[in-house]
């Protein structure tokens, strides 16, 4: 059942709810529709605007994870409010099973009800996209293109009394989808750098077709568990001997 946000009183979509249909185009102007990937799991990640840094670092972080849910047979769709022309850089690497949409207007944020939020600019790690872990994203250029694109509504909007373009306060979000279509995870974040965590993201896959290489590095954490594991027991085993 639809569950009340905290801050609004009208229903967000919620675990067991069908997933709104839509249509988008990707980066190549190709269109690609939610209900014609019936029959397969989908992850549906919204995201803020294209050249946002902090976005880009998740970007990569996203593809890391959709190349073991493309093993699953997972589909991984990836949603910006950027017009298609400015979203190469995040669709480069990606597979035949992730798609990177183009949502300017913002019509499908609207369906699953990701909304902005005025606090991004209060919360947003400028610092650390500027020195820390997010400056190699910083694409100075490519932002000012993206946000000021011709494509871009020009008029500012009103959010809660007061001016902001919506797709500068955007806050993110990841639905998980079964094969009928109906949602069986949500997470909607309260900060501009935050995702939904791995683990629940692994849950979503069959079990067998869990990733099970043990590698140290492994995305998975039942990966690194289990390495760590391994290396504990043939150290106890070198110890006896």
């Amino acid at each position: 059942m639809p569950t009340k946000d905290a801050t609004d009183e009208k229903l967000l979509l919620d675990i067991g709810d069908e997933a709104p249909d839509f249509e988008l185009r990707d980066e190549e102007g190709n269109l690609h529709k939610l209900s014609s990937f019936r029959g397969r799991r989908v992850m549906l990640s919204f995201f803020r605007y294209a050249s946002c840094p902090v976005c880009l670092y998740n970007v990569d972080r996203l593809k890391q994870q959709a190349a073991l849910l493309q093993k699953a047979e997972i589909v991984t769709l990836c949603i910006f409010r950027s017009a298609p022309t400015m979203m190469q850089r995040a669709a480069d690497g990606t597979n035949e099973d992730t798609h990177t949409l183009s949502d300017l207007k913002g019509s499908v944020y609207k369906k699953f009800q990701v909304k902005p939020s005025l606090r991004v600019r209060s919360i947003y790690p400028y610092k650390s996209a500027i020195f820390g872990k997010y400056s190699p994203y910083v694409d100075l250029k490519m932002m000012f293109k993206d946000i000021k694109d011709k494509g871009r509504l020009k008029q500012f909007k009103d959010i809660k009394g007061k001016g902001g373009d919506e797709a500068m306060l955007q806050l993110p979000a990841d639905f998980l989808i079964d094969e009928n279509g109906i949602i069986v995870d949500v997470f909607r974040s309260e900060t501009p750098q935050d995702h939904m965590e791995f683990e629940r993201i692994e849950a979503f896959i069959p079990k067998e077709k869990r990733c099970s290489c043990n590698k140290k590095d492994c995305i998975s954490p039942a990966c690194r568990e289990t390495y760590a594991q391994i290396r504990k027991d043939a150290e106890a085993m070198l110890y006896l001997g």
